[in-house]
């Protein structure tokens, strides 16, 4: 008896699993991770500038703030920059 398992082959009318991709996983995961931050961002602005507008005392919470989320901001697109950048560079490497 073979002790390895069967070949698993589609059957009639499936298609076969495409292997898993790990460039657009990345490139997916972080596409949400800026649409999130983005999405903070605006509403802490909003949030901000409504009370700007109202005449409220705007306080140190939002430059604070904003700034904190600029800042995370600016290092995830850095991090984007840097994922791009690695991606091309093995695709222009000659092959080993």
């Amino acid at each position: 008896m073979d002790p390895r398992p069967p070949d698993e082959t589609p059957g009639p009318g499936q298609q076969p699993k495409p292997p898993f991709d790990r460039e657009r996983f990345i490139f997916k995961t972080l596409a949400v991770v800026i649409g999130t931050q983005l999405l903070i961002y605006s509403l802490a602005a909003g949030v901000c500038g409504q009370r700007a507008l109202v005449g409220r005392p705007v306080g140190q919470i939002c430059p604070g703030t904003l700034e904190q989320l600029q800042g995370g901001f600016d290092s995830t697109l850095k991090l984007l920059l840097a994922l791009l950048g690695g991606a091309a560079l093995t695709r222009m490497a000659p092959p080993s």
